[in-house]
Order: structure tokens, then sequence, then C-alpha cells
């Protein structure tokens, strides 16, 4: 009988064949993750607007704009911009928004590339517009002077990237405007600057980036961290979209290895499938069935056996990945539980309820929930209402003997980073 040690509270291992014991009457309660307001800067903005597009529509004469319009379409393909022309609008409205920016150099005086924020942003713009009218006494040409009045559009792609996890956390898409009522110096540059200004205020609001900067800091005294590997790339993890949970059902797998069974999440869509490392055990192979019955071999790529979680590859069958949702919880959001309780009889059992709390429990953190689960459910999925995996099933606390409904589930943004994996 094999035995897991958490917090000298009685737990099982949801694998059939395998069980995890202790007393039961000591049953305190884990220590909730502690609340961390994240810093973050401007990295890097890059202009991706394709070329031939026009961006900038002027009629001379202004305020009363008549006469043929001045056009540029855009000539210089993607390329780097120089940040500081953004940053000042970045950081007024994200602190505007409660957020902490740290500005380039400010942080370090001495090394002006110090990555002391917790996370960088990157922005892309993707297209943008300026429609309006300029002053007579000459336009800018190339420099963008000039006395400017009219309308600015922009449209940003974000990514959120964290240095000390060495990849993208949060991804983003926003648009934004910008007004100049009257003819001003420098106009096109102020309206662009003002748009992507705008721009930054919605990916304010926007809630991936929310639950991003509002998750527990990745450096935490006690928490455990995953080592340094080689990334292992996720085809088709950032295009999975929204699923109907009965929907769901159709990508989580019974593993079986030589003592036993679990559940598997598909993740790509060339067959990795997330899992528990208790599930695989120490086999370099294991059987997985699938909803409709049909069986195939898995190899074992990778395992984290701390964090009990595991990585395999099959044939995925053109079978489309399930959406990954990393980053923080909220306690009384409904959730669903797919896997093989009690093995393949009865595979895609599903179970709803509600997360009960974040926690964490010897350095390693954990999803609770009252969702029903059973012996077998171990790598098995915890969706949100969007049929996106916020979890991995892994453990559950006993009371007596009996189901405590209180259950544990390894958050996807973890089992990501302990086994390096990364969307593409």
């Amino acid at each position: 009988m094999t035995k897991l040690l958490v917090t000298s509270v009685l737990v099982s291992a949801l694998v059939c064949g395998a069980a995890f014991g202790q007393t039961a009457q000591d049953t305190q309660a884990a220590t909730p993750a502690p609340a961390a307001q994240n810093s973050l800067k401007l990295r890097t903005v890059i202009i991706a607007v394709p070329v031939g597009s026009l961006w900038i529509k002027l009629r001379p004469g202004a305020p009363l704009c008549f006469g043929e319009p001045v056009t540029r379409t855009w000539t210089d393909g993607r390329r780097q911009d120089n940040v500081s022309d953004y940053e000042p609008g970045f950081k007024t409205e994200l602190e505007k928004a409660g957020y902490k920016v740290v500005a380039p150099g400010e942080d370090n005086l001495f090394e002006t590339e110090a990555a002391s924020a917790d996370y960088e942003v990157a922005a892309v713009i993707t297209d943008a517009h300026i429609d309006g009218c300029f002053s007579y006494g000459g336009l800018w040409v190339k420099s963008y002077a000039g006395d400017v009045q009219g309308d600015g559009t922009m449209k940003v792609d974000w990514q959120i990237y964290s240095p000390i996890k060495k990849q993208v956390v949060a991804r983003a898409s926003t648009s934004g405007t910008s007004h100049l009522d009257h003819a001003t110096p420098g106009g096109i540059a102020r309206l662009l600057v003002d748009s992507f200004a705008s721009n930054v205020a919605a990916l304010a609001a926007n809630e991936d980036f929310r639950v991003a900067m509002t998750a527990p800091k990745a450096f935490t005294a006690g928490f455990q961290m995953p080592g340094a590997q080689s990334k292992i790339p996720l085809s088709g993890s950032i295009k999975a979209g929204p699923r109907k949970i009965a929907d769901a059902v159709g990508d989580i797998l019974t593993v079986m290895n030589s003592g036993g069974s679990g559940s598997g999440i598909l993740v790509s869509d060339d067959g990795y499938v997330l899992t528990n490392a208790h599930v695989v055990g120490d086999d370099k192979d294991v059987r997985v069935r699938w909803s409709d019955g049909l069986e195939g071999l898995a190899q074992v790529v990778r395992v984290s056996k701390n964090r009990d979680i595991a990585i395999i590859k099959t044939n995925p069958r053109d079978r489309a990945p399930l959406a990954l949702k990393r980053g923080a919880v909220t306690p009384g959001d409904r959730v669903y539980a797919i896997g093989s309780p009690r093995g393949k009889n009865f595979q895609g059992t599903v179970s709803s309820g509600v997360i009960s709390a974040d926690r964490v429990i010897n350095g390693l953190r954990f999803i609770q929930s009252d969702v029903s689960i059973s012996p077998g459910s171990s790598g098995g999925a915890l969706l949100d209402e969007t049929g996106s995996v916020i979890g991995i099933t892994v453990m559950m606390y006993f009371n007596e003997g009996q189901p405590a409904g209180l259950n544990m589930f390894i958050p996807v943004g973890d089992a990501m980073d302990f086994l390096a994996l990364e969307q593409h």
C-alpha cells in the first residue's frame, strides 16, 4: 500500500489499485494561498501592421477639412518601436486601474534592463489608422509633425511574460480609439499614443490579464518551484476554444498502467495528455482508452513526482484538445469534474460542484472543490463553465473512512510550469 503524507490528514490518490492512508482524526484546514499584487513593466512594442494597409488619411484645411485627402500606406513591415513613446500612457492607465507599474530603469538606476518587475508586457500593434485633417502651412510627411485633428483607432495583441517562469502566462487582444477636437502640433503622434493608451485601459479590464496579475507571486517563501527544463510545445492549445461539458467528455481518457488505472486529459492536437505521476507510476509506456472504447499505447514523456503530474503522448485521432485556463480561481464558481472513477467501466463520468478554496499544502498550490470524485478519477479534468481545464484531479480527503467533500486539484498553470509545457 503506497502512502502519501499531506498535512497529517487521511488522503487517497485517485487511481484504481492504489490508496494513500493516514489517521483520520487530524483534519486541520491548510493555509489559504496569500493574496499578491504583482508588478509589471512594458518591455516591447512591435508594429505589425500589414504592408500596404492604409493607415493615414488627412484632408487639408483644418478645421473645415475640405479638399482631396493625403493618404499614406504602411511600408515598413514588422518592426520594433520605441517603448519610451508608449510607456507614459501605459503607466498612467494601469496605475489608474490599481496596478503597480515599474518604468524601465526606475527600479535599478545602474542596470536599466534589470527585470525586477514580476511580469513583462509585449504589445504588438496589428492595426492603426488616423483619419482627420491638417492645417495649412506644411505637413509632416516623414517626421509626423504638423497640426492635425481627427480620430485614431488601433488594435493591439498583448503577451504577459513571467521572467521567473520563462513563459507567456496570459494573452489578450484589445482595440482603442483617440480623438483631437482641434488641430494640434504633432497630432499624428498624439493620436497614436492616445489610441495605445486606450488599448492599455482595455487591457486593464481584460479578465485573463486580471487573473494573471492577481495570481500569487511566483516566488513565495516555502513554495516548491519547478526546475529548468526544455519546453514541450502543446500544438493547437492557444486556439482551443469554449466547449460544452458534454463535448469535453471525448477528450478525457482512461490511462492504464501495470498496477491500476486513472484518467488523462488531451491538451494538444498532436496527442499530449496530462495525467498524474502516480497514475503512470514507473512505467515507460501505458495504455489509454478513448470515450468510444478504442484503446492504444502512450509513451510517458515527462514526470514531476513532487508535483504529482505527468505528460504522456499518444495518437490524438484528429481530436481537438481542451482549452487550458491558468490563473486564480474564485470560490463559489461552478465547476465540473470528468474522469474514470473505478476504471474504464465508469469512464466519462461527469459531476458538478463549486470551487471551495485556493489552498497551499506543503508548499504546493491546490484548488479545493466539493465536486464528486472517486479512486480512478486521478488525472482527470476540473473544468469551468466554458469547458476550459482549470485543474487536474489528484486527491481527496477522508473523515473516519468516508469522503469528506474536500477534494484537491492541481492548478493547470502549476502542471504546465512543473512539466515546462508551452501553449502553441
